[in-house]
């Protein structure tokens, strides 16, 4: 591994000259509006990604040479798999971001629309976090706005993209009225336990510390309050436990900061509402997106077909009409289940509800 480990620091050596920099942004500025968000693959994009990889090949051969290339190809999945559990330097990820962006087109696409959209960002209202511009958004006209999208009633506009009858949940597409380009997508999750049991489960009433014995999993760590801006406003710290692999590959961070806004009995008596953002705690700002982790609304209201269980809605705007872009999505829409079912087992539900309560 170490042979491998120097192989990639040559290429990071590389990957950072002035030279490089400068025809790998120009590839981008002159590409980067050819992509499009969605499922659909371009012949175009085929024709640009090989262009490409003519170009960082031919970049990178001349400055470490083929053998090393060739090397640094043949032993990069069994280096990703070793280190799992030992992410390697900032440098290193970033020549295997490079390498992984030549080879594999779905990591070149990605690329590129990532540079489309700080483009985008330059124009709307951002901060710079780290060297990059970052959109940032205001928490209560969100709430605003993803409120009266959240009638969870109304069809109106709504195309039902797919339905997981094996993980209870529905997905809706709609366009938005008012934002050009944006799609919302509504998930519809099935809790087995009526309200009232949601709203101790997912809500305020129960202390962190409590509520850990069911929100923890095998990949948030840990989590603890940093700040109560104000009744139900609350700025959280998240810890996760990812393989470094997993992080890189949907840009996760080891650790984030998350602003949660809630409101009991909205919007209507007995629902439970909340927003939550990425919060950037230098600039006490509130963030479109960071990482896979963007700007969402809930709402948990009773079945109206059954008063023994819960909908629990959540709204984001989306990029596609796929049902399963991301491993991330994926998560957030299994993790209420599995939260409600950890919490029927919990001390807290069986010293309240009885030992043989369900």
């Amino acid at each position: 591994m170490g042979s491998m480990e120097a192989d990639l620091k040559v290429i990071a050596a590389a990957i950072k000259k002035p030279e490089f920099v400068k025809v790998q942004e120009d590839f981008f500025e002159k590409y980067m509006n050819e992509f499009e968000e969605g499922d659909e693959n371009k012949l175009i994009y085929t024709t640009i990604h090989n262009e490409y990889q003519e170009l960082v090949e031919g970049l990178l051969t001349k400055e470490v040479g083929e053998e090393l290339l060739i090397r640094v190809c043949e032993g990069m999945e069994a280096f990703i798999e070793a280190t799992k559990e030992a992410p390697p330097s900032e440098d290193i990820v970033e020549a295997i971001d490079i390498m992984s962006s030549m080879g594999e087109f779905l990591a070149f696409k990605g690329t590129m629309l990532y540079k489309r959209k700080e483009k985008m960002n330059q124009g709307s209202s951002s901060i710079n976090i780290s060297g990059k511009n970052v959109t940032v958004i205001d928490l209560d006209g969100v709430m605003g706005t993803l409120s009266e999208l959240q009638n969870v009633q109304d069809q109106k506009g709504w195309e039902q993209v797919a339905q997981d009858k094996s993980l209870q949940i529905t997905m809706d597409i709609k366009k938005s009225d008012t934002e050009k380009d944006v799609r919302y997508a509504r998930f519809r999750i099935n809790i087995d336990m009526p309200i009232e049991q949601s709203r101790e489960c997912f809500g305020p009433d129960v202390p962190i510390e409590t509520s850990k014995e069911w929100t923890l999993s095998d990949y948030v760590k840990d989590f603890s309050l940093v700040r109560e801006m104000a009744p139900c406003d609350w700025i959280f710290k998240m810890e996760f436990s990812f393989p470094w692999i997993v992080r890189y590959i949907m840009n996760m961070p080891l650790e984030m900061h998350l602003r949660v806004k809630m409101k009991m009995d909205y919007p209507a008596a007995g629902d439970m509402s909340w927003v939550e953002a990425p919060y950037d705690i230098s600039t006490n700002s509130c963030l479109e997106a960071q990482g896979p982790m963007k700007v969402r609304a809930w709402v948990a209201h009773q079945d109206p077909a059954d008063d023994q269980k819960t909908v629990l809605t959540m709204l984001e705007k989306h990029a596609t009409k796929s049902w399963f872009p991301d491993a991330a999505l994926i998560n957030t829409c299994a993790w209420p289940q599995q939260n409600a079912q950890k919490f029927k087992k919990s001390a807290y539900f069986k010293k309240k509800y009885g030992e043989n309560a369900k």
